[in-house]
């Protein structure tokens, strides 16, 4: 048996090699198989532009997200330098409004003070 399988592998490379295998009989009986690796290899070609195109909008989509973080610190940033009650203190000067000097005041009202 095992002399069977050797000549069988054997036939199968020469004729591969010699060229009979894709005689007109061989040919027809073996095209459906042919017609399914080119499927497939289409199919991989396909996979192959469709991961680029993934991989491209990947990169371009991190880039963007570096540019946003780093518009993010410098708005931040801005925004407490503004807010600073100095800052805040000078730019309200021109309007007219300015910082209380009094301090703050707690008002505390009796349960039984006020009329229900």
């Amino acid at each position: 048996m095992k002399n069977n399988g050797v000549n069988k592998a054997g036939k199968v490379i020469s004729d591969v090699l010699g060229g009979t295998m894709f005689s007109k009989d061989n040919f027809v009986s073996l095209f459906p198989f042919f017609f399914y690796v080119v499927g497939l290899l289409m199919l991989y070609i396909t996979n192959v532009y469709i991961a680029e195109d993934v991989s491209r909008d990947i990169d371009k989509l991190n880039r963007e997200a570096e540019n946003l973080h780093v518009e993010y610190v410098y708005l931040d940033s801005e925004i407490t330098r503004i807010t600073k009650q100095s800052n805040l203190a000078v730019m309200l000067k021109d309007k007219g409004i300015k910082e209380s000097v009094e301090p703050l005041r707690k008002i505390v009202v009796e349960e039984g003070g006020r009329d229900e």
